[in-house]
């Protein structure tokens, strides 16, 4: 065998819903008399948190066996279905938060919105379909190999669901070891083999450093990795990285089509999925999809934070991600309290696009306020991964590191001053 034939899936995908045009002299009049509103007395409207909060309620409904509050969606504007329906659409829960509606037949949903979901619902079950079919093609080559190949969030995390095939996932994240060896042992990692092997087999191939490689095959990634995490980002990163392979002991999991596949352990994912959000919160992208995962597995599981965790930053985040899981997703896991951090990484959720303090992105193609937006942005990341990461990073090396990737690639020099 030297290639490895796909069945060409047709996927048409439902983007987002361009906002509507409102007429500034006729605004919509908004029943508010039932609603369990997120704004607090005296908190400046924030016109986010509703469509929010009309999310955060189907998400739950889809995750669980609870229906959605139709007292949440009286007197809905088109606008705040649009805003709910794009903000779901970009934190990749569309089909989750269907899911949710579908459990409710009372509540009353615009028919375009309506007609969006249900293509956004379909593409879903779709991709899921086909990158279990890639995964069954690459597990059989890696296998015919003397490799075991172990899936890790993703396709195989989605079996956790409620509904599989509404769990959304972009890429396929892999591990091999060498088949009858010692999964925990990191000498029996046969990473770089397999990307030799997937080249051979006519995959594409990039070089991402220490902890992954990256696969294509028929258009679909495929992080092959070396390492679990960021082991050169910090202390904490390498201390639960060494964490993950003692517990890493994958078992068999089947996929909705039947495909076997090695999945890892639980406690595995207690740390992975996590971290993984807390990466995304320290750089930035954190979204409502990490949190419906986090959500998904410690309702099946409880939390138990390891030894290795305790007295860190990162153990603060956990209990602080499980505070939001509690509050807005239906889980009921008792933790300790840092309202400080569930408030930054809730906001961050909600507002991907303003900095920590606040500042919007600027709607603008002025180059000074795009530079000192970035400017302001990188500034607190800087200051963001120094708290969670134990660094000593300034700005100005920040900046540095910055104008020495650009050095490297001297037409995105421009970008600094065009692109947010």
């Amino acid at each position: 065998m030297n290639h490895l034939p796909i069945n060409n899936v047709s996927i048409s995908y439902s983007p987002s819903i361009s906002n509507p045009r409102l007429n500034p002299n006729k605004p919509y009049k908004i029943n508010t008399s039932n609603i369990d509103a997120i704004q607090k007395i005296g908190k400046k409207y924030d016109p986010e948190e509703v469509p929010a909060k009309m999310l955060l309620n189907l998400l739950k409904s889809g995750i669980t066996d609870q229906k959605p509050n139709e007292k949440l969606f009286i007197g809905r504007s088109h606008e705040d279905w649009v805003k709910m329906y794009n903000m779901a659409h970009k934190n990749a829960v569309m089909p989750v938060v269907y899911d949710g509606l579908s459990k409710n037949p009372a509540i009353k949903i615009p028919e375009d919105v309506k007609e969006n979901m249900e293509i956004n619902k379909k593409y879903a079950k779709d991709y899921h379909g086909q990158q279990e079919w890639i995964l069954k093609k690459f597990t059989e080559m890696t296998s015919e190999n003397g490799i075991d190949t172990v899936q890790m969030k993703g396709i195989g995390f989605s079996m956790n669901y409620p509904n599989p095939t509404s769990r959304f996932g972009g890429d396929i994240d892999i591990y091999n070891y060498k088949h009858g060896t010692d999964p925990s042992n990191p000498k029996n990692n046969m990473s770089l083999f397999v990307d030799k092997l997937a080249q051979k087999y006519g995959m594409e191939y990039e070089d991402h450093g220490y902890k992954h490689s990256q696969l294509t095959y028929k258009t679909m990634p495929i992080e092959n990795h070396r390492n679990f995490l960021n082991v050169e980002s910090s202390p904490i990163a390498a201390k639960m990285n060494k964490y993950l392979y003692k517990v890493f002991k994958p078992v068999e999991e089947t996929l909705p089509h039947g495909t076997k596949i090695l999945v890892p352990s639980k406690e595995f994912n207690t740390v992975f999925i996590s971290f993984h959000a807390m990466q995304h919160f320290v750089g930035a992208g954190i979204n409502f999809h990490h949190l419906a995962d986090w959500a998904v597995h410690i309702n099946k599981h409880g939390l138990k934070v390891p030894e290795e965790a305790k007295g860190t930053k990162f153990e603060e985040f956990m209990y602080a991600f499980t505070n939001l899981a509690n509050k807005h997703l239906g889980t009921n896991v008792k933790v300790p309290e840092n309202k400080k951090l569930e408030d930054a990484i809730f906001n961050k959720m909600l507002h991907p696009d303003r900095t920590d303090t606040g500042l919007p992105k600027p709607n603008t193609k002025n180059p000074l306020k795009i530079l000192a937006y970035k400017c302001k942005s990188m500034a607190e990341r800087t200051a963001r991964r120094n708290e969670f990461w134990g660094t000593k990073e300034t700005l100005a090396g920040a900046m540095l590191k910055s104008f020495v990737a650009h050095l490297k690639k001297p037409k995105t020099f421009i970008n600094v001053f065009t692109k947010l």
